[in-house]
């Protein structure tokens, strides 16, 4: 079913049931690539031995530094376990303090190592790389400051720090062409560290030092003043004991609250009385005993009970004496005489209730004044307060201060620099071999990425190539059958045309391809022959012309055969045949201007006739497809075993895909590793989407080289010239 799809869409459908890599394909591509493989690692390979013989052998030195952080805080837990994550910050900022550019550069300038660097380059001037390219232009000269950036950053690039894992160990590795100067700038590296930390340390505690000196000297004035500020402000208030006074002061007011309130007492009181009484101008009244000033009178209450006793006395003589007796006349006097003092007392002390209320009064009002006088003495006190307390933090504040930068400076001035927070475990000696260059190491790899690069560059180049190189390239490619196959004639004498090298007794083997593909033709249309065939091509110079002449020569020794020029826009088998270009063809034949028997030409070849093209028309396509063109088709099928049309290329014109519908057959030719697969793929399309009955396709111009270069034949081409090639399908 998929013969009746396009050639692409068949390709798409045999890819997708494939799903397996072709690895003896790959291993053919490799194959056949072998001598260039080869080849350029021979090449690559000696290229390598010459680099790694004129490389420099590098040393390397390594020393051992133990690297202590501050002393542990046993109070700490984090540290007494191990488990202090800033240990990690610490041990990892001294690693890139080894590694440094500030390190670095000391080391240089104490080891002199830029004017070591430049003897040893003026000694050996020929291990750059413009000594083994001589056409790049010399460099540009460098300032100073470029060099010595450049010394040192080629010196940390030799330079490795290496912590050892899991310990305060770390490793200082230094690699230099010279054995000598390795462990002498690993061990350098070490001490520069250490002697940098304790001249760090010492500039730290020079700096606080002189810093905490010039804020004590600011500190000590600040105190000196507000002393001086409290001092004064004691003086000039007079303050001696502000607490105590202040504790005297709250005493006072309270005292005077409560007397207060016992004189709004009084003073109320008063004031009830004096309204009760109304005035003293009033005649005595009843009413006047009860109240609390008279019951509270002592000589009111002695008089009050003497009436009452009187008054009983006379109450008991009334009953026994008549009102003239003068025990009776005696009691009453005595009784009415006690009466009339108590009421005198009485109105004594009425007539004393509005002084006693003006008195109450008098006395409210100026225990307020001293109440309000005591306040005004309290909020001054409090304000004096205040301020005393104010200027006492400042003292105490600065104070403070002042001893804690104080005790600070003492502890600086006290620090110890005697211990260095690194020391050697072990320092760096003297190599004995160089570490690289990895000479044998270096050639292996060479010689190994050399193999899998043109392993890879034959690999692409396969898979970039996109001609018809040999004749699985049809099949596989275009999926047609393979008529046959023509060799590359490279030479070809003057006297010799193309269509004389099927009769030549010196192009035998051209002659066997063609009697193969004759063979080919024949057996492709056993059960119904091909009488008309059509031969075209993608495009012009693959061959076809060639091919048309001598397939018929071929088939002319056989049958009764007639050669037709379709190509009528670029006509050349009358020319190759040896006839004027201006002679009578198609052209006037389907014009009706010439006769068949005209234009027919009769060659000494026997079997074989031929029609030229004719005068060029303006008109090709509209005379091929006419109805004169198909009467004279249909006339010389009666008259011929087979005919054989030379046609235009697929691609220039459409000339031959209106021929292919008027055709049993069609031969279609490809020129070997010449055109491309798109090209050959779009003119079988075209020919397909016609109907064209194509039976197969022509590798023409094939070098039997490039057959054996591919491993598809023995290196004279047996078997694609030969009876023993055979392929894969016929359709």
């Amino acid at each position: 079913m998929n013969e009746a799809l396009p050639i692409h869409s068949r390709n798409l459908l045999q890819a997708a049931d494939d799903d397996e890599i072709d690895l003896r394909q790959l291993w053919n591509i490799i194959y056949r690539s072998k001598w260039n493989i080869l080849g350029l690692a021979l090449v690559v390979c000696v290229l390598a031995v010459v680099v790694v013989s004129n490389m420099v052998p590098v040393y390397s030195a390594t020393a051992t530094l133990l690297i202590e952080s501050a002393e542990a805080n046993i109070v700490s837990i984090e540290e007494v376990y191990g488990i202090d994550s800033s240990k990690g910050e610490y041990y990892q900022t001294q690693f890139e303090i080894l590694a440094s550019r500030k390190l670095a550069e000391r080391v240089i300038r104490d080891l002199n190592i830029a004017s070591r660097a430049t003897d040893a380059s003026a000694k050996d001037p020929g291990r750059s790389l413009r000594s083994y390219i001589p056409f790049l232009p010399p460099p540009a000269p460098q300032s100073d400051g470029q060099k010595w950036r450049a010394i040192v950053d080629g010196f940390r690039g030799s330079l490795k720090i290496a912590p050892v894992r899991n310990t305060q160990l770390v490793d200082i590795s230094f690699e230099s062409t010279d054995p000598n100067l390795a462990p002498e700038v690993a061990n350098a590296i070490g001490n520069a560290y250490i002697d940098s930390h304790l001249e760090a340390r010492l500039e730290l505690t020079q700096k606080a030092s002189t810093w905490l000196t010039e804020r004590l000297g600011g500190m000590r004035e600040k105190l000196e003043q507000s002393e001086a500020a409290l001092s004064a402000y004691q003086e000039r208030e007079n303050l001696v004991d502000v607490g105590g006074v202040q504790t005297l002061t709250a005493k006072e007011l309270d005292e005077l609250t409560r007397r207060l309130a016992g004189a709004r007492k009084a003073t109320t009181v008063a004031k009830s009385q004096f309204d009760a009484v109304g005035g003293a101008s009033k005649s005595y009244s009843v009413s006047w005993e009860p109240l609390p000033g008279v019951l509270n009178d002592p000589l009111a209450q002695q008089l009050k009970s003497a009436e009452g006793s009187l008054e009983n006395t006379f109450i008991e003589l009334q009953k026994r004496y008549g009102p003239k007796h003068p025990n009776f006349i005696a009691a009453e006097s005595q009784a009415d005489s006690a009466r009339k003092s108590f009421q005198r007392r009485v109105r004594q002390i009425v007539e004393g209730f509005e002084e006693q209320y003006e008195q109450a009064l008098a006395d409210q009002r100026q225990v307020e004044r001293t109440i309000a006088a005591s306040k005004l003495v309290i909020q001054d006190i409090n304000r004096k307060n205040y301020e005393l307390s104010q200027l006492q933090r400042a003292v105490t504040t600065n104070h403070q201060l002042y001893d804690m930068f104080f005790q600070r400076f003492q502890e600086t001035n006290q620090t110890d620099f005697a211990a260095a927070n690194a020391r050697f475990v072990d320092l760096a000696t003297t190599p004995y071999a160089p570490i690289k260059p990895k000479k044998s190491l270096i050639v292996v790899l060479a010689v190994l990425l050399s193999v899998m690069v043109g392993v890879l560059l034959a690999l692409l180049r396969a898979f970039l190539d996109n001609t018809i190189r040999v004749a699985e390239d049809i099949e596989e490619k275009l999926e047609q059958s393979v008529l046959g196959i023509l060799p590359l004639i490279t030479k070809l004498p003057k006297h010799l045309s193309a269509t004389q090298l099927y009769l030549s007794k010196d192009y035998e083997h051209f002659a066997e391809a063609v009697r193969s593909l004759r063979t080919s033709f024949i057996l492709s249309g056993i059960d119904k022959p091909h009488q008309v065939t059509l031969v075209t091509s993608s495009v012009p110079n693959e061959g076809k012309t060639t091919l048309s002449e001598n397939l018929a020569l071929a088939m002319g020794q056989m049958e009764r055969v007639l050669l037709i020029d379709g190509d009528m826009r670029r006509p050349s088998l009358a020319t190759q045949f040896g006839f004027p270009a201006s002679t009578e063809g198609l052209a006037e034949l389907v014009a009706g201007t010439a006769s068949l028997e005209v234009c027919t030409q009769r060659l000494e070849k026997p079997g074989l006739d031929l029609i030229t093209a004719g005068a060029v028309p303006s008109n090709p396509l509209e005379l091929l497809s006419s109805r004169r063109f198909d009467a004279l088709l249909s006339e010389l099928r009666q008259k011929y075993d087979r005919i054989i049309i030379d046609s235009a290329p697929t691609q220039a014109v459409s000339d031959s895909l209106m021929l292919s519908a008027k055709c049993d057959a069609v031969i279609y030719v490809v020129k070997a590793d010449s055109t491309a697969t798109n090209v050959v793929v779009n003119g079988l399309q075209r020919l397909m989407r016609v109907g064209a009955p194509i039976i197969g396709v022509v590798l023409n111009q094939f070098d039997s080289n490039v057959a054996a270069r591919y491993g598809y034949a023995s290196s004279d081409g047996a078997n694609y010239y030969g009876y023993g090639y055979a392929s894969k399908s016929y359709s």
